[in-house]
């Protein structure tokens, strides 16, 4: 999905649910990433599987995906876990891939107030912020993305989500896409 050389060398292990991948972000100071891509459910006999990113805790064996760590690498982080879409295809070819923020929950907004020093007022800066920059990526390289991967966008209401054709541009909660070489 991008330029291996533009990310971290990655490592690989098979989770119970699904795939994960580790690297180092080597910023201000090194950090562990994980990137995760977990069983959700299946859909008309499709696995769906989400991405999930963020810091990795050695001790607890847990990401949190809370944190803004501001290691200034962000591009290559951001590459990072591009560079592990094609990967996760290639052991789940026939798995639909959920893309979506763990900045757009229904309480996102309420527990980044208690916390943000941004003071924005009635509209949350930081709210779907990690969607808009997935969705930045697909949007600006939509054409050459769309030779290997059939895009769809997400609508959430409530806990339900209503899927259509990727429009780019068009504001989504939630990015799924599907690779054509299955």
């Amino acid at each position: 999905m991008n330029n291996p050389a533009s990310g971290y060398e990655c490592q690989e292990r098979k989770s119970y649910n699904g795939l994960e991948f580790f690297f180092i972000s080597k910023g201000e100071r090194d950090v562990i990433k994980a990137v995760e891509f977990s069983f959700v459910q299946k859909l008309d006999g499709r696995d769906i599987y989400n991405l999930g990113f963020g810091d990795y805790d050695l001790e607890s064996d847990t990401v949190t995906d809370s944190v803004y760590t501001n290691n200034g690498d962000a591009y290559k982080v951001f590459n990072t876990v591009l560079n592990c879409i094609p990967i996760f295809f290639e052991s789940y070819k026939s798995a639909m891939l959920m893309v979506q923020g763990s900045d757009g929950g229904a309480d996102f907004i309420e527990q980044c107030r208690l916390v943000c020093v941004k003071r924005c007022g009635s509209r949350c800066k930081n709210y779907n912020r990690r969607i808009s920059v997935y969705q930045g990526y697909v949007n600006k390289n939509f054409e050459l993305l769309s030779t290997d991967y059939q895009f769809f966008g997400g609508f959430r209401t409530g806990k339900q989500a209503t899927m259509e054709p990727y429009v780019p541009f068009r504001k989504y909660d939630v990015v799924l896409l599907l690779s054509k070489k299955a």
